[in-house]
């Protein structure tokens, strides 16, 4: 079985309808201590891959804020604020108030969402199962660079329970719990080509416990994207973004070995694009490094794809700015086979990959992308 990370949910969503109902209305009223002044963006999230900003507010100087809609049926939100940090929120109506420490923002406090609430439970449990995952992933590979296959069945057998104790997870919350965001927020965390039985059982389900619901509707509408009778997700032709599979690239190293970007399936990994001419990528190449450094050793790494046509200036750059992960290239400049794959128009350009094999961040520079791998690597 296969797992899906919890921050890889962060996805596109559908146009917001007002309703001029009092009975929908709700107001979130945030206390961020230590927040920097900035302007807090309201999303909703949907279950078919789209997304849209519903309403934005300028916090004080004390990190508080407040702001308003209306929600015709219970729907996903998420508060998103700088350096790409999120609060998720099930909300049907009422005040709900959210409370929170700007630096260990992960560990905020809802009060009069009951939805909200199981959400919040629900993702902290979720990232202790996540968090064994990566420990038994880092215990496996060492095993594996220390050739120890008698210790190395044992902890593939370990690791599979723990795979399996996270999906029964899931699936039982997703079953059980009363609030329909919630339930389709686990069912799209879990893997639609090992988990086929179940999400076509959940699918049906949907439909008879919350008919003509738009999340209902659009979740429908995600699930016929998928052929899981093959056990691949139907993907627009070019669509390459967050929440679809990150597609193929096998190209070869500087030594002239092939290196598939599949092979590293199991790790977060930054597909980096770059080339030694280009200034722009040499410059952020630092923030690359030392992202890499920090996390090379929990279950991180780099896949750079160079848009070089010369060999030794790739070779050189390499060298010159300590870049010691993965490097592959077909050399062919713009040319190149995986740039036309991934629609890359500009360097430098990165997708993070979580270990599933899907893009669940885009285009991260400077912090962002320490930032993004502090929230997903716990």
């Amino acid at each position: 079985m296969r797992y899906r990370h919890l921050l890889y949910f962060f996805i596109v969503s559908v146009l917001f309808t007002s309703c001029s109902s009092s009975n929908h209305k709700f107001t979130i009223v945030g206390s961020i201590t230590g927040m920097p002044d900035q302007t807090v963006i309201l999303e909703q999230l949907n279950a078919n891959d789209v997304i849209t900003i519903v309403d934005s507010q300028r916090s004080d100087n004390k990190g508080n804020f407040e702001i308003s809609g209306v929600a015709p049926e219970p729907g996903l939100y998420r508060l998103h604020f700088n350096k790409n940090r999120f609060i998720l929120l099930s909300i049907d109506k009422g005040t709900i108030k959210v409370n929170a420490d700007w630096n260990t923002i992960e560990n905020y406090t809802i009060a009069g969402s009951n939805g909200s609430e199981s959400l919040k439970k629900f993702i902290v449990a979720i990232r202790e199962h996540l968090r064994d995952i990566n420990t038994m992933t880092l215990v496996i590979d060492t095993l594996q660079a220390k050739g120890n296959d008698s210790m190395l069945a044992i902890a593939k057998k370990e690791f599979q329970d723990v795979q399996f104790n996270f999906t029964e997870y899931v699936e039982i919350y997703a079953d059980t719990t009363h609030f329909e965001p919630n339930a389709i927020f686990a069912a799209r965390m879990l893997n639609a080509n090992s988990e086929i039985n179940y999400l076509e059982t959940f699918s049906q389900s949907l439909g008879r416990k919350y008919p003509g619901t738009k999340m209902t509707k659009d979740y429908a509408e995600y699930y016929a994207k998928l052929d899981l009778r093959h056990g691949q997700q139907k993907v627009a032709p070019g669509r390459v973004d967050v929440g679809y599979p990150a597609p193929e690239i096998n190209m070869q190293t500087p030594d002239g070995k092939s290196v598939a970007l599949s092979s590293l399936k199991g790790k977060y990994v930054l597909v980096d694009f770059w080339a030694s001419w280009c200034r722009p990528c040499r410059a952020e190449n630092p923030n690359v490094v030392a992202a890499f450094n920090k996390y090379k050793d929990k279950n991180f790494t780099v896949y750079g794809v160079s848009l070089d046509n010369q060999k030794e200036n790739w070779v050189k750059a390499i060298k010159e700015d300590n870049l010691t992960w993965t490097h592959v290239s077909d050399l062919k400049g713009w040319s190149s086979d995986a740039a036309k794959t991934y629609g890359v128009q500009s360097i430098p350009f990165n997708f993070l990959v979580d270990p599933t094999g899907k893009i669940i961040a885009r285009d991260l520079r400077g912090e962002q992308l320490e930032e993004m791998l502090r929230q997903a690597i716990k």
